[in-house]
C-alpha cells in the first residue's frame, strides 16, 4: 500500500488522499517507480469536475520513473530502464494509431482520470505507453517531456513559426514558457504577456531572454502596439483569447494551446476577417514525446527554471492552490518524500 492523491467523486471537489495498492502487470504491461510526477491546470479542471473522471481514480499524467516489473511478453531490456509514460492507453488498432497518432485513437482513456495515474509510488501502464530517458537527463527534468511534447504538436509538426516570425505568447504558465523556447528555436522572437497576478512567472520568463508585458495593468487591446504573425494562447482565458486575435496579423497562426475547461465566447469572425489560421493540438503523439526527450537532453530547451517546487503527496492541497493562484510555474510530487 502507498499514498496516493485520489479523484473520489465525479462532480467538483472530491480530492483526498488514500492508501492505494498497485496491481501487478499484466500481459504487455509494465510497473514503474514514479520519480516525478508534475501537476497541470488539466488536474484542476478534474478537480473542478470540468473533465470526465472514473472515480476512484489516482491523478496525475506528466510523470517519469524506472520501471520495476514486467508482465509477460514484455522483454527483460525494460527493467531498470529510466522512462516517461504516455498519458493515454490506446486500442493500437484503430485508423489514428495506425497512423502513428496514437494521441486521438478512437478508444483512448487517460491516466489520472479514466485509469490510475502517477500522484503516487508505482503505476501500471502498457509497455507501448514508454519512451525511454536519454543518458544525462535528470528524471525531475523529463518529467517535463509531456507538456514539452504537446507544445511541439501544435507548433512543430509541421512547423509554425518561421524564422523572423514575431510571436505573442499569452499565459506564462510552464506550457506559456515551453512555447516562448520552442518559437525561438525556431526563429522567432517571442515576446509573453500576462497579468498582475503573473510577477514571478514574467520574471522568469525575463530570465529566459523573453520580453514580458502585463504585470503592471491588465492587457487590453490598446496595449498591443504590433500585430503578431503568430499568436500562442496558452493561459485558457477568454480575454486572452480575444487579445490574441486583436494582436494577430492578417494571414497570421493562431494556436490554442490552453484549455478553457467549459465553453467560452470567442470572436470568431476575425479568423474570416484576417484570413488567420487555427492550429491546436491534443495530448502529447509519440514522436512529438522522443523529439521533447531529445531537446531536453540537449538542452535546447531550458528546464529546471520552470520547476517552482518538489513537493510531498502529502502537501497536495498547498501545491494545487499554488497552482491554481498561479503563484509558481511546475509543481512537481515526489512520492518518496
Amino acid at each position: 500500500m502507498a499514498k496516493a492523491i485520489v479523484k473520489t467523486t465525479r462532480g467538483a471537489g472530491g480530492v483526498e488522499i488514500r492508501e492505494v495498492s498497485t496491481r501487478p502487470p499484466r500481459a504487455g504491461e509494465v510497473t514503474m517507480e514514479v520519480a516525478a510526477a508534475g501537476v497541470c491546470g488539466t488536474d484542476l479542471h478534474i478537480m473542478d469536475g470540468q473533465w470526465p473522471t472514473e472515480p476512484p481514480v489516482v491523478m496525475g499524467h506528466e510523470t517519469s520513473g524506472t520501471v520495476i516489473d514486467c508482465g509477460d511478453g514484455v522483454g527483460g531490456e525494460w527493467l531498470g530502464a529510466r522512462v516517461v509514460a504516455e498519458v493515454l492507453i490506446t486500442d493500437g488498432t484503430c485508423r489514428h494509431c495506425l497512423r502513428g497518432r496514437r494521441n486521438l485513437c478512437e478508444n483512448r482513456r487517460s491516466i489520472g482520470r479514466l485509469a490510475d495515474g502517477a500522484f503516487t509510488r508505482q503505476l501500471t501502464i502498457p509497455v507501448r505507453n514508454l519512451h525511454r530517458v536519454p543518458d544525462g537527463l535528470d528524471l525531475l527534468d523529463a518529467a517535463l517531456a509531456e507538456p514539452l511534447a504537446c507544445v511541439l504538436g501544435a507548433l512543430d509538426f509541421p512547423p509554425v513559426v518561421a524564422p523572423g516570425d514575431r510571436v505573442l505568447v499569452t499565459g506564462p504558465g510552464t506550457v506559456g514558457l515551453l512555447a516562448a523556447q520552442v518559437a525561438r528555436m525556431a526563429g522567432g522572437t517571442a515576446t509573453v504577456a500576462g497579468t498582475p497576478r503573473d510577477t514571478n512567472r514574467l520574471a522568469v520568463a525575463r530570465d529566459l531572454g523573453f520580453p514580458a508585458v502585463g504585470e503592471s495593468a491588465p492587457l487590453d487591446a490598446s496595449a498591443v502596439d504590433e500585430h503578431f504573425d503568430v499568436v500562442i494562447e496558452c493561459s485558457g482565458a477568454v480575454a486572452a483569447a480575444n487579445l490574441c486575435l486583436t494582436a494577430c496579423a492578417k494571414a497570421g497562426t493562431y494556436v490554442q494551446l490552453g484549455v478553457f475547461g467549459d465553453p467560452v465566447p470567442i470572436d470568431m469572425d476575425q479568423f474570416c476577417l484576417k484570413g488567420l489560421s487555427l492550429r491546436t493540438y491534443y495530448g502529447a503523439s509519440p514522436h512529438a514525446l522522443d523529439k521533447a526527450l531529445l531537446l531536453l537532453a540537449g538542452g535546447g530547451i531550458a528546464a529546471r527554471p520552470l520547476i517552482s517546487q518538489v513537493a510531498s503527496l502529502d502537501d497536495w492541497e498547498s501545491v494545487f492552490a499554488q497552482t491554481r493562484a498561479g503563484s509558481g510555474l511546475k509543481f512537481m510530487f515526489d512520492p518518496t518524500l
